[in-house]
């Protein structure tokens, strides 16, 4: 199944991003986080370590630690796309 939910990303740390959603996440769950910047896609495998509500403008959010699956990997850590997309970003996850 396949939900689709806008999030702004930021780079937390080296092998993980913050999120910014309408929604909490649930912890422990794996899902695909696109990346969508400049006409381009880039899917990246996450899976939830935290989340937590935040008030922003006046109404609750919550803030999902996301941690990349496979960021053992020192390729993908250091991939120019993953950098530059992931370091502010709209994104959808499904």
């Amino acid at each position: 199944m396949r939900v689709l939910k806008d999030v702004v990303v930021q780079r937390a740390q080296r092998e993980e991003l913050l999120a910014i959603s309408h929604t909490a996440g649930v912890l422990g769950e794996e899902m695909t986080l696109d990346l969508i910047a400049s006409g381009k896609t880039l899917a990246l495998r996450v899976h939830v370590v935290e989340s937590r509500p935040v008030i922003i403008d006046g109404s609750v959010r919550h803030r999902i630690r996301l941690r990349l699956v496979g960021a053992d990997s020192p390729e993908f850590l250091t991939s120019e796309a993953v950098r530059a997309e992931a370091s502010s970003s709209s994104a959808e996850v499904a």
